[in-house]
């Protein structure tokens, strides 16, 4: 697998963050031109407006995703950045524009001062349950991300699972993809079992640290089961506070890992959920960005990994909403 972001800081990366776009496009049967121009303007935006920024493509259950971050001016008026013909560079506007045209949904979240998040979506199927959104980077140098998600529903259940395998490259790439295929023949188990199956089958690896999450929105509760240092905050409301689903130490797939245990905390219509792996620092609060969980879950996603991700490290975030 190859990796599916690129940080973008010069004209010469467009091309490359199109071309990623365009294959993943061809792959999974999407408007191949449509996405591919997206791209584009996404790419192009980070290095006018920004200097640099992460341009990523997710692939999710039903649909794809593209998305640009950056720490960059922000932008002032977003309905006005949507005109056709408007620029902040003495350009030819229209990029954003553009990229909501092309796209069956899209979503800007901006902050003057601080940067911008835009996501731009296509989709095969409607969305059923919670809504679920990522975005990820790979550390520099290497090929694919040793961090890797999955959402999986079973019967009246939805289950959330983020893998950090230790390291990074082609070994925790390997710890993260078995722990992953662990999931889709146990995700009616129970987190518990969850993580005692992933266990087993990356024993041979160098093991991974994960946080599965199993909402249940009939029942009104999440079960939450984790093994090492994946921070996960859940919010009763979007302007809540945070509870923290703790962990416990260990490495799935070590020898003498803990037994995982399973705790369990309300969920609703105007839930959150957000976990992370810790290519992400966790010295963050979502007081600080004002109308952030008004936005799509991988608008929500992106934006935490841009402010907040190291940079030096893979980095995972998902977030979830009802």
């Amino acid at each position: 697998m190859t990796r599916a972001d690129i940080v973008v800081s010069e004209s010469s990366h467009v091309g490359r963050a199109r071309l990623m776009a365009e294959a993943a496009a061809r792959r999974r049967g999407f408007p191949a031109q449509r996405v591919s121009l997206a791209a584009s303007e996404l790419a192009s935006n980070l290095v006018k407006h920004a200097g640099h920024g992460l341009f990523g493509v997710m692939e999710t259950p039903g649909g794809l995703d593209l998305y640009a971050v950056d720490t960059g001016p922000g932008i002032g008026r977003v309905s006005e950045s949507m005109r056709d013909g408007f620029s902040t560079t003495g350009t030819l506007g229209g990029g954003l524009g553009a990229v909501r045209r092309a796209a069956d949904f899209f979503d800007v979240y901006s902050r003057p001062g601080q940067g911008t998040a835009v996501l731009a979506r296509w989709r095969s199927e409607p969305v059923t349950g919670p809504r679920i959104g990522a975005a990820l980077f790979t550390a520099p140098g290497e090929t694919e991300s040793g961090d890797m998600w999955t959402a999986v529903r079973s019967e009246n259940a939805y289950t959330i699972v983020l893998s950090d395998g230790l390291g990074h490259g082609e070994r925790a790439a390997e710890a993260s993809r078995g722990a992953i295929e662990a999931v889709a023949r146990s995700a009616e188990w129970g987190p518990r079992r969850i993580l005692e199956t992933m266990h087993t089958r990356i024993a041979h690896t160098r093991g991974a640290t994960v946080a599965v999450a199993e909402i249940r929105p009939a029942d009104g509760k999440v079960q939450f089961g984790g093994v090492g240092n994946i921070a996960c905050r859940l919010y009763a409301t979007p302007s809540g506070h945070a509870t923290r689903l703790v962990s416990r130490p260990g490495i799935v797939g070590a020898p003498g890992a803990n037994r995982a245990r399973e705790s369990t905390v309300g969920w609703s219509s105007r839930s959150w959920l957000l976990m992370h792996s810790d290519g992400v620092s966790d010295r963050w609060t979502a007081n600080s960005w004002p109308g952030l969980f008004d936005h799509d879950p991988a608008t929500v996603a992106a934006w935490v990994l841009g402010q907040c991700g190291r940079g030096r490290d893979d980095a995972c975030v998902v977030a979830v909403a009802q």
